[in-house]
């Protein structure tokens, strides 16, 4: 189980939005000089290793509306849930994934559901599937297995997927990833998600910037390895717009 440290929560966003100067949780001051390329190869083996198991995590959700809402995690083999939450509770959306593929975004509020393919709906992130989004909660490369992953003639790592691509700053000493940053086409850019206050190779902050400025914070709160985890009932909503 990881806890992060509870202390000091409002420095750490200081220190997030002013490019994650450093990362605490133990973990070393980012070195201002680039690592050697055969160390990065070396980084992208470990952190590409398989998760511990299923993962469970609840982060406290901040966004530019409100701070006080809450994001639980949590997967069963290939399947997984994302439910956001108000402080007492209310569930406002769930998004649901399967290993086959597909993902069902359910909305609370107008009670109703929609087909999704990534992380838009919750987030902001177009084009990252929901499963590599997990794998980077839990401390790994945001990379599944028919991705190709490949350092640069620098020390940054590139992923392309089927329909999106990124860039990945590592860190060593743990091996832990700083930065993902989207690969667009666009002339508006794409997103960045910026990871600080690791516990080892988990991230305990998260911010997550879209090319059109919005942005969300997640503060991890709790996180777990069950061994069996059980996953929240679907519900029975229309499709949005019938």
């Amino acid at each position: 189980m990881v806890r992060p440290n509870s202390l000091g929560g409002h420095r750490r966003r200081a220190v997030l939005l002013s490019v994650i100067v450093a990362a605490a949780a133990g973990c070393a001051t980012i070195e201002s000089q680039p690592i050697d390329r055969d160390r990065v190869e070396e980084g992208v083996t470990v952190l590409s290793r398989p998760m511990s198991g299923d993962l469970a995590a609840l982060y406290r959700m901040r966004v530019p509306k409100t701070g006080g809402l809450r994001l639980a995690v949590v997967t069963a083999g290939d399947d997984g849930r994302m439910t956001i939450s108000e402080p007492f509770g209310s569930a406002v959306s769930m998004t649901a994934w399967s290993g086959g593929g597909s993902s069902v975004h359910f909305d609370m509020e107008q009670g109703c559901r929609r087909d999704v393919a990534d992380l838009r709906q919750v987030l902001g992130l177009r084009a990252l599937p929901m499963a590599q989004a997990v794998r980077l909660l839990g401390g790994r490369l945001p990379a599944g297995a028919q991705d190709e992953v490949s350092v640069d003639g620098g020390s940054r790592v590139e992923i392309r997927g089927k329909g999106w691509a990124a860039r990945v700053r590592l860190a060593e000493d743990p091996w832990r990833v700083l930065e993902v940053t989207e690969i667009s086409a666009t002339d508006n850019g794409g997103w960045l998600i910026e990871l600080a206050d690791h516990t080892r190779s988990v991230p305990g902050l998260i911010r997550v910037t879209n090319a059109d400025g919005r942005w969300a914070e997640l503060d991890l709160s709790r996180m777990e390895w069950p061994e069996s985890a059980s996953l929240p009932s679907l519900p029975d909503f229309p499709r949005c717009g019938e």
